[in-house]
């Protein structure tokens, strides 16, 4: 590939298409609403595919909940986008593999970085004549999709790894022997796969210190024992599912922290969901080291020393739950400060569950109807980067107003922006801030705007773009 395609500096050039025919991009060192610049550098065995995955990123991005027909603008050119996803020249990893480079050296940049993994179920029961989906419910409800596992960072945004599959439905019914399977045989592997894969990340980062974030489903014992193991491995921070034995104690893990002393209190503010306003909850905090007993079926294996941390409301408003955490953690706690900034963590945790939303949602990755799970892999990849984007949009409107317009939108299509969101004795000039560009946006989306609404949210800014 010549070298002019790998320039990442400021300016213009050109990318071949197809048949002789170039296509115009400019690259920018900064936030862009133009996909490419996280698949410039992608390696998939050939420059025309190269250039078109450029391409149709692009298309998919201008429009991020149309069709491939739709965003693509002509039959040919959508029959041109399905034999890009047919081709076995390439993974869908060999798709996201630039974007994991960049958001890596994004997070090079920080002294901490947050990356939190989680599962999602895509759903594609409206395409039954999709081949190699997989039951992602029951098998008396019969729907078909993917399964999908993200681990995305936070300050900065950006996706590490991903892991998507499909259930065989022959192995449907054995839960019953899952317990004495061990872990590699197990859909539980996802956590291990996701750690590793951060850990090779933190080895090209000696000096960031990362933490993998997650929710019940990872307090795996083996996951915690992968942790220990290896010296200046990312620490773990994970939500407790099981009340383990405690060695120095003849309780278990729950009754050791309720008789463990409080060290103090916090209040943390909850955001608004359906049917409850936003809210504040005052949480008496708890921390210990603790020695946690190996499982019953591991009985053979080595403890884990590791700090826990509770936090629980005593009482919560009428009609809402009360809130309670218990996290076990391999970094100290040793303080109360420590253990504050540590729930803090564990609250970014729900972004990830926004972030499969905007996927859903605004993206409209479930409503694609392609013939293969093979196709729908490459498809998802792609889509995968736009849905962060659209996060990172988001990030920059509220988190860094002091940003200009033209640092997200080029310039034709913030002054397109500007004509359709014409504000009443505006005066036209240098662009607007990024903040105000964010809200203009939204409005095209369909936020109102109005003093209580807040910030646009991503969906809104996806229909927006």
């Amino acid at each position: 590939m010549p070298s002019s395609l790998r320039t990442f500096i400021r300016g213009d050039f050109k990318v071949p298409i197809v048949n002789g025919l170039w296509h115009k991009l400019r690259m920018q060192d900064s936030l862009s609403v133009s996909i490419v610049n996280e698949f410039a550098n992608a390696k998939l065995g050939d420059r025309r595919l190269h250039a078109r995955l450029l391409q149709l990123s692009e298309a998919l991005a201008g429009q991020p909940q149309a069709s491939i027909p739709k965003a693509t603008g002509s039959w040919g050119q959508a029959c041109a986008a399905y034999r890009f996803l047919d081709h076995t020249k390439f993974t869908p990893h060999d798709i996201l593999r630039p974007h994991f480079l960049q958001t890596r050296e994004r997070a090079a940049t920080r002294k901490r970085v947050l990356a939190v993994a989680d599962t999602t179920s895509l759903n594609y029961g409206q395409s039954p004549q999709t081949q190699g989906l997989g039951l992602i419910g029951g098998l008396a409800d019969k729907i078909f999709g993917l399964m999908l596992q993200c681990l995305l960072t936070f300050t900065p945004e950006g996706l590490l790894d991903t892991q998507c599959w499909a259930r065989d439905p022959a192995k449907f019914g054995g839960n019953r022997q899952r317990n004495r399977k061990p872990v590699a045989d197990k859909e539980s592997s996802k956590w291990l796969h996701s750690y590793r894969a951060l850990q090779q990340h933190a080895l090209q980062t000696p000096d960031t210190q990362w933490v993998m974030v997650a929710d019940r489903e990872a307090d795996l014992y083996e996951l915690f024992a992968l942790a220990l193991a290896t010296p200046d491995s990312p620490d773990l921070l994970v939500r407790v599912q099981h009340d383990r034995g405690v060695e120095q104690s003849a309780r278990r893990l729950y009754a050791h922290l309720t008789r463990t002393p409080v060290a103090g209190r916090l209040t943390v503010v909850l955001p608004r969901k359906a049917g409850q306003r936003a809210r504040s909850a005052r949480l008496s905090v708890r921390f210990q080291e603790v020695r946690l007993s190996s499982p019953l079926l591991k009985s053979g294996q080595p403890p884990l020393t590791l700090w826990a941390i509770e936090a629980r409301e005593a009482r919560a408003p009428h009609g809402c739950s009360s809130l309670h955490w218990r996290l076990l953690t391999t970094c100290p706690v040793t303080t109360l400060a420590q253990a504050t900034e540590i729930i803090g963590w564990y609250r970014v945790r729900w972004g990830i569950e926004v972030f499969h939303k905007v996927l859903k949602s605004g993206c409209g990755v479930e409503s694609a109807q392609l013939e293969t799970a093979d196709r729908l892999q490459r498809y998802l990849a792609i889509k995968l980067v736009i849905a962060w984007q659209v996060m990172a949009l988001t990030h920059l409107g509220r988190a860094q107003a002091e940003a200009q317009m033209d640092d997200i939108l080029e310039e034709g299509q913030w002054e397109v922006l500007r004509a359709a969101t014409v504000v009443k004795g505006e005066v036209t000039g240098s662009p607007p801030s990024a903040h105000e560009a964010v809200r203009r946006l939204g409005r095209m989306g369909g936020h109102l705007g109005r003093r209580g609404d807040g910030h646009p949210g991503p969906l809104c800014l996806a229909r927006g773009l």
